[in-house]
This record gives structure tokens, C-alpha cells and sequence, in this order.
């Protein structure tokens, strides 16, 4: 009975030593599972540690730069952010802070280069690249501007940026630059507002219609889809029989922008119908 009951002790024992991967388990079971699982695990996770994980700050920022200047963007995002987040105080923090927004730019991740841009005017306002920080939010607000059919919010906020940088860094080559491509963004909001008074022209939705090409014509007059709401009104009112505001908007569009196609459809008398036709009016 003793012998029975220690042979199976020494069983029991030695089933826990083989899980436990301690000396003395059951013979041929080698380490325990519980060993050979943790080893797995960790094979994976040292695989996927990046490579500059460690380094100091000097061969770290040159890693990063690497990335950068390789077109590796997920890389470079990394590093840079491993970098500020490691090193906050370096002196080349302001240039990490730079790398970090434009790889995110050219990653295509707008929104986050916008916010990366303006973390850098927090961050270093007095900066030397300040000026191409501004012009980068500009810029980036441009890329998320969709087409004149879809919601323009970010199409005002790409106006709003520019202007800033126009603002405050007059007379620079980063002003010209976002001059242009606020009068790029001013031109898709006038687009957007000549589309929505023509959707309701062709509606019969004449009052609708005249609001719409009035906030153009009011809001918008240095595009050139100003002429186009200027003729628009003129075809809404003509519709409605209001031929007194009718001749007064005719007036105005001859006045301001004679040599439009425009000016030459009313003095041709050919404005007349073309949304009631239910195509776009002629530019």
C-alpha cells in the first residue's frame, strides 16, 4: 500500500515538474508548455521592435532623417515621434517637429499634417520655419478640400489658413504661394454657390434661386463665377416677371464684367431659358 501510494506521489510530482519545466518531470516531455508559450510570445515582440529602439539621440535623429529622405513615411513617422517623445529638450526638436508634419503630408494624412504644422507655431511661434509651418497648414487643408459638390468646411478652413499665412508673412515667397491657393479654394466656394442657385433655378425655384446667386454675386465678385450669378439672377427674375431688378442686374453685369461671355449673352438676348431647359446655362 505505502509503495502504491508513492509510486503514485512521484507521478503526480513529476507531471507538475514537466508543466512547471523544472527538473525531474516526466521523462520525454522536455521544458513545459508554459516555458515553450512565453518563448513564442517573445519571438514575435522582439521581431517587431524597431530597429531604433535604444540608440541615442544623435544616431536616432540620423535614422529617422534616413527614413525621411528614403520615402519610408510609416518609418519616419515613427522615429520622429519615438524621438520628441524620448529626446523633448534636443536643440533639433523644432526640425523633428518638421520632419514629422511633412511625412505625414506626403503620407497623404492631411488632417494629422495640418495639426503636426500648427503644433510647431505653438511650440516655436519665433521659429525660422515658422513661415513654412503656416504655409504647410495652408496647404494641407487645400489637400482635404473636396469637389464642389460635397461640403466645403474644410475648403473655408484651407481660406481661413491661407489668409493667416498671408498675413503674417507678407512680402515672403510662403505669402505668394498661399495667395494662390486661396484664390483657388475662394473660387471652389463660389463654384459651390453658383451650382446650388442653378440646382434651384432649374427647379422653378426662382425666390431660392435669386438668394443663392445674390450671396455669390455679394460674397464672391473677383471669381469668375461671379458673372455667371449675375446672369443667373438676371434669368431668375426675368421668370418671375420682375423685369425692373431684371434690367438692374443686366446693368450691373455690363458695367462690371463687360467683357464676360456673360455681358455678351445679355446684349444678345440669348440669357434667356437655360436652366428652364434643364442644362447649364453657357459660360
Amino acid at each position: 500500500m505505502r509503495r502504491w501510494y508513492m509510486r503514485a506521489w512521484e507521478g503526480r510530482e513529476g507531471r507538475r515538474r514537466s508543466r512547471e519545466g523544472l527538473p525531474g518531470g516526466a521523462p520525454g516531455r522536455g521544458p513545459g508548455l508554459a516555458v515553450v508559450l512565453l518563448l513564442l510570445a517573445l519571438v514575435p515582440a522582439c521581431a517587431s521592435t524597431p530597429g531604433y529602439f535604444g540608440l541615442d539621440a544623435d544616431p536616432l535623429y540620423e535614422r529617422a532623417v534616413g527614413y525621411f529622405d528614403d520615402e519610408d513615411w510609416d518609418d519616419a513617422i515613427s522615429a520622429f515621434d519615438h524621438f520628441l517623445f524620448a529626446y523633448p529638450g534636443e536643440p533639433r526638436s523644432p526640425d523633428a517637429r518638421m520632419y514629422l508634419a511633412r511625412a505625414h503630408f506626403e503620407r497623404e494624412q492631411y488632417i494629422t499634417s495640418a495639426a503636426e504644422y500648427e503644433r510647431f507655431l505653438q511650440f516655436y511661434p519665433s521659429h525660422g520655419r515658422a513661415p513654412e509651418a503656416s504655409l504647410g497648414i495652408c496647404r494641407s487643408y487645400q489637400r482635404l478640400s473636396p469637389t464642389s459638390q460635397r461640403d466645403q468646411g474644410y475648403t473655408e478652413r484651407a481660406v481661413d489658413a491661407c489668409r493667416n499665412t498671408v498675413n503674417e508673412f507678407a512680402g515672403m515667397t510662403v505669402a505668394e504661394e498661399a495667395r494662390e491657393i486661396q484664390r483657388a479654394m475662394i473660387e471652389r466656394l463660389a463654384q459651390r454657390e453658383y451650382e446650388d442657385g442653378f440646382f434651384y433655378e432649374r427647379r422653378g425655384l426662382y425666390d431660392s434661386a435669386i438668394l443663392v446667386y445674390q450671396d455669390l454675386v455679394d460674397f464672391f465678385p473677383q471669381t469668375t463665377w461671379a458673372p455667371r450669378g449675375f446672369l443667373g439672377l438676371y434669368r431668375s427674375y426675368r421668370a418671375i416677371n420682375w423685369d425692373t431688378e431684371a434690367e438692374q442686374v443686366r446693368s450691373r453685369l455690363l458695367a462690371n464684367y463687360p467683357d464676360s461671355p456673360e455681358a455678351d449673352q445679355v446684349r444678345e438676348g440669348s440669357a434667356n431659358g437655360g436652366a428652364a431647359r434643364g442644362t447649364d446655362p453657357p459660360a
